[in-house]
């Protein structure tokens, strides 16, 4: 069995590399990546629930490793702890991490935490961008379904809808700030390259 610990760790690592990169980029390129609240003004409504999105993650998950048995009092069913769902969830996670890691890596002075009011950075469309425009939110979301399966009870349930939704909405923020800035070369980007994953080389490709 993966050890009780693992989605706490998993999630501690994504907000590690997150908050390493947003110093990195300051340091290197005089760049102020935490961007909430400076382009669109939703985006202070999406900071506060990612907070609360984060926050809950982070107490399922030590709830998980700490005190799995108060789980019963979420409606976490009995089948929840059986072997294979603890692997799959524990190889979601892995690749979650990993996918989120590489993908920060390959952004370089592109890497934002939301839109600043200058608009985003250069366009990314190497490496793992190639095969999705939204790898970091496509890897955050892949940890909350790992959460979810780890253990499924209201609390989990509530973070995978909401980081679902969140992720929804703050890419259709970014979405329409790299059209402004972009212009066709992010129509054809997104002509070829899906929102989450895929590709489509055709010279008329249309993924969405």
């Amino acid at each position: 069995m993966p050890p009780d610990w693992l989605p706490l760790a998993a999630l501690l690592a994504i907000i590690g590399l997150s908050a390493w990169r947003v110093r990195q980029v300051a340091r290197k390129h005089g760049v102020t990546a935490f961007a909430f609240t400076r382009h669109a003004p939703i985006q202070s409504v999406a900071e506060r629930h990612w907070k609360m999105a984060v926050f809950a993650a982070l107490a399922a998950a030590a709830l998980t490793w700490l005190a799995p048995n108060w789980e019963t009092a979420l409606a976490r069913p009995d089948w929840a702890t059986l072997p294979a769902l603890r692997w799959l969830s524990a190889l979601i996670f892995i690749a979650s991490v990993a996918l989120i890691a590489v993908a920060q890596i390959q952004m370089g002075a592109s890497w934002r935490v939301g839109v600043p009011a200058e608009g985003p950075g250069a366009l990314v469309s190497h490496g793992v961008f190639r095969w999705s425009r939204n790898p970091i939110f496509a890897g955050m979301i892949g940890a909350s379904l790992a959460l979810l399966i780890w253990s499924p009870h209201l609390v989990t349930a509530a973070v995978f809808t909401l980081t679902w939704t969140l992720s929804l909405i703050q890419v259709r923020i970014e979405e329409e700030a790299l059209r402004e800035k972009h212009g066709d070369a992010y129509e054809h980007y997104a002509a070829h390259v899906g929102r989450w994953f895929g590709r489509d080389d055709r010279p008329h490709g249309r993924l969405t």
